[in-house]
């Protein structure tokens, strides 16, 4: 409906046909503006939440007005060729009559909404008495006052929860400092007993190798005859320790 690109040709009353696609559209937006307006003139004169929902009210409208805008353009774009898009004379009367009440509709909530915009901005904000604006300005640096010692406390209490946390994170800090001093000193045992293992085992290698080196010569001494007499004496010797271990 919007653009300038050949249309689909659709047949009247397609709920497929852009125009009753935007038309949906724009009745459900018309509908909230007409819940909140309703909502608005329930509340009194000088309610804060009025101003909230004449403002909602008047950006909707015009979104609104924007959208009704693009329909008169695409319904006399079909009006001027009928065969084109299909579209007869009663079903663009029809349109032309619900754009035209809606419109209306639109432009009278956003007047009702204006109307209170601007009766806001007439009294100003609360507590102003025009006849008394040494008052006012007296109102307005009490209210500044306000707002500044609000945020310096605010500031303060910022500022101890930071100092509180950069205590915590210290304290985890001096925590992991002695977490690591410990490692450290573990590491260093470890390694003090590592190397003293390692000595006993060098020690223990060189006292086989000589064991090993003593057991040689006496074989070689021995000859064969000294190594199998070796060999029974031994056996003799361990079925003699079986016997008394069994017996």
């Amino acid at each position: 409906v919007l653009s300038g690109a050949r249309p689909r040709q659709f047949a009247m009353g397609d709920v497929n046909d852009p125009f009753y696609l935007v038309k949906d559209e724009i009745q459900a937006t018309v509908d909230k503006v007409r819940g909140v307006l309703e909502r608005m003139e329930r509340l009194p004169e000088g309610n804060s939440e009025r101003q909230r929902y004449a403002s909602q009210i008047t950006s909707e409208c015009e979104s609104v007005q924007w959208q009704l805008e693009e329909l008169d353009r695409a319904t006399a774009m079909a009006e001027q060729d009928f065969m084109r898009f299909k579209v007869d004379a009663n079903e663009l009367a029809s349109r032309k009559r619900w754009t035209a009440a809606t419109k209306s509709n639109v432009a009278n909530a956003e007047r009702a909404a204006r109307s209170v915009l601007d009766a806001a901005k007439r009294r100003g904000p609360a507590g102003f008495d025009p006849s008394n604006s040494s008052g006012y300005d007296q109102g307005i640096a009490a209210a500044n006052d306000d707002y500044l010692n609000r945020e310096a406390d605010n500031q303060q209490l910022l500022m101890r929860k930071q100092d509180a946390d950069l205590d915590d994170i210290s304290a985890s800090i001096q925590r992991l400092g002695q977490v690591g001093l410990t490692i450290g000193e573990e590491l260093e045992t470890q390694g003090k007993m590592i190397d003293e293992l390692e000595q006993d085992v060098d020690g223990t290698n060189s006292r086989l190798a000589a064991a090993q080196r003593k057991m040689n010569q006496v074989l070689k001494k021995a000859g064969a005859k000294g190594q199998m007499c070796i060999i029974a004496i031994l056996t003799v010797i361990l079925i003699i320790l079986f016997l008394v271990a069994f017996m």
